[in-house]
């Protein structure tokens, strides 16, 4: 007979109940066109809340809005997705230039501009309900008003011979606490006469439109997921608004705190975590008896750990003694390019860059010490070029460099704490001294090289180069286990691989243990992939195929793990 007590007792939720909202980053006005959509509304309220695992870490990000410019012949960008879980809003779309049919969708569409252009679809991710609605449609003439952006509530306003469309409304929502209006779309342009009157945002952050080229248009509003105005000027030369960016917004019943990550706050009987910029939601509660605050706190029977996936500030409360592993930025691929270099790795634990000694602990005060995770440098576009270097880690006094950038087609690679890898016929970037090691290099016509790990030199591009030269692997990372488990940083970015008329087919090199992104293949049926994210992994190179460069990829962001004795 079954102890139904006990049965009862155990029929309960095994997880954390969560609320959220999640939107987008809105998309950048189009010039003398359409506004750019909103970004994609999704939330739980008065819908299914999540149900997510007890002492796991999920990813958040906060997508950026569309960046602003004069996008004469192309539409304006768009937004960036924002994710939370199992949850994903869709970016908006950009706003469509002057006189051409090119407004993009998005999780609300960008508007059109005239003549007569319609405004992109909404909903991208086809969800239920929607998550926004179609931009208006230009004017019916040469130098009309164009089309608002969509929001989250309504499809944007259309365009006529002065006015520009307004942006679609955004949604309101009281999950933080108190009532606010997100996802509004950017205002359409005014006819390029001049004397018109530009449309203006949608409620919820859209920016208003310009209606003289020589006055930008508004920028959506941050972290409200706006759409940006369009710029002024019938000729597609105004200056467009650029989107917003967009919101996380994570909430559950009681006000003792269950979880980490973001800013915390109560209200109304709930516990509210807000995310304006992306980083790690931890369903675990902060453990008893830690001697400092900061980062994300977890504990085993012997230590405390701090670990930092995004910068903040590291405070004891009282004065100890901290092992620490500092891990840069990677650097970003080049095109025909050298894989870019791992973040500089500095560590008291098990192992440090280099081939060094290990550090020593630091002795701490009870006060507080600025951490600063660096972001992964960018990848090169696919011009040939050099990628950008990652950004410096710092914790306390301890500085790890970021990664050094992949060389290009005749351009150098950068030194790091890891060194880029040479692109074509490129010399290496050089390591920093017990940070990390020096890209892969060639003095001839080749492939591009493997950026240098935190474990080992990269390796050279190939050189032969009538069958299809092979890019050079990236230099391996090295195993910490400073956070309780063995866990491998700082990976070099794998080389692009080379194709001239004459040749076959290549692979780009692998990236390092560690997070390096791999390089791209020749005919890019594998492209250069993106260092690993607080890994400090470098980006992979991008290939070269009969003429063309492929572009080269983003380096990791680094972390910072901070641990003390029970």
């Amino acid at each position: 007979m079954p102890i139904l007590g006990i049965y009862a007792s155990q029929n309960y939720s095994r997880g954390l109940v969560v609320d959220y909202l999640v939107v987008a980053g809105g998309g950048a006005g189009g010039a003398g066109g359409g506004g750019g959509g909103a970004g994609g509304y999704r939330t739980s309220i008065s819908g299914t809340p999540l149900t997510l695992n007890l002492n796991t870490n999920y990813t958040v990000t906060v997508g950026a809005g569309g960046a602003s410019g004069n996008n004469s012949g192309g539409s304006g960008n768009n937004g960036n997705n924002s994710v939370f879980s199992t949850i994903t809003s869709t970016a908006g779309g950009g706003g469509g230039v002057a006189g051409v049919n090119n407004a993009k969708t998005g999780g609300s569409g960008g508007g059109g501009s005239y003549t007569t252009n319609p405004g992109a679809a909404g909903n991208s991710g086809s969800y239920s309900p929607v998550e926004g609605y179609a931009g208006g449609t230009g004017g019916s003439a040469d130098g009309y008003g164009g089309g608002g952006g969509g929001g989250s509530s309504a499809v944007g306003g259309n365009g006529s011979s002065s006015i520009g469309g307004a942006g679609g409304a955004g949604t309101a929502n009281s999950i933080s606490g108190s009532s606010v209006t997100y996802a509004g779309g950017g205002g359409g342009s005014a006819f390029s006469g001049g004397g018109g009157t530009a449309g203006a945002g949608g409620s919820g952050g859209g920016g208003a439109g310009s209606s003289i080229a020589t006055s930008a248009a508004t920028s959506g509003t941050a972290n409200t997921g706006g759409g940006g105005g369009a710029g002024g000027g019938g000729d597609g030369t105004g200056t467009t608004g650029a989107g917003g960016s967009g919101i996380v917004i994570a909430r559950y019943s009681g006000t003792v705190q269950k979880a980490q990550g973001g800013t915390v706050t109560t209200s109304g009987g709930n516990t509210i975590h807000t995310f304006n910029s992306s980083g790690i939601f931890y369903t675990g509660a902060i453990p008893a008896g830690a001697k400092a605050t900061g980062g994300i706190v977890t504990k085993d029977s012997n230590y405390y750990y701090h670990t930092f996936y995004a910068s903040g500030t590291f405070t004891p409360t009282q004065s100890l003694t901290a092992d620490y592993l500092v891990v840069a930025g990677g650097g970003g691929g080049g095109s025909l390019g050298g894989g870019g270099g791992a973040g500089g790795l500095r560590s008291t634990v098990t192992a440090t860059g280099g081939g060094g000694s290990l550090e020593s602990a630091l002795s701490l005060t009870a006060q507080g010490y600025t951490v600063t995770i660096g972001a992964g440098g960018a990848g090169a576009a696919a011009n040939g070029l050099a990628g950008t270097a990652g950004g410096n880690s710092v914790f306390s006094t301890i500085t790890s460099t970021g990664g050094g950038a992949g060389g290009g087609d005749g351009v150098a690679p950068s030194s790091g704490g890891s060194g880029g890898g040479g692109g074509n016929a490129g010399a290496s970037g050089t390591g920093t001294a017990n940070q990390g090691y020096a890209g892969g290099s060639t003095t001839q016509a080749s492939a591009g090289s493997g950026g240098g790990g935190a474990g080992a030199v990269g390796s050279n591009g190939a050189t032969t180069i009538s069958a299809g030269a092979v890019g050079g692997n990236g230099g391996n990372g090295v195993a910490v286990s400073i956070s309780g488990s063995s866990v491998t940083y700082a990976g070099g970015g794998g080389g692009g691989a080379r194709k001239d008329t004459s040749g076959g087919n290549a692979a780009g090199g692998t990236g390092g243990t560690g997070g390096g992104g791999t390089g791209g293949s020749s005919d890019n049926s594998t492209p250069s992939s993106t260092g690993g994210t607080n890994l400090g992994g470098g980006g992979g190179g991008g290939a070269y195929f009969s003429g063309g460069y492929r572009a080269g990829a983003a380096g990791g962001s680094g972390i910072v793990i901070v641990r003390y004795a029970v």
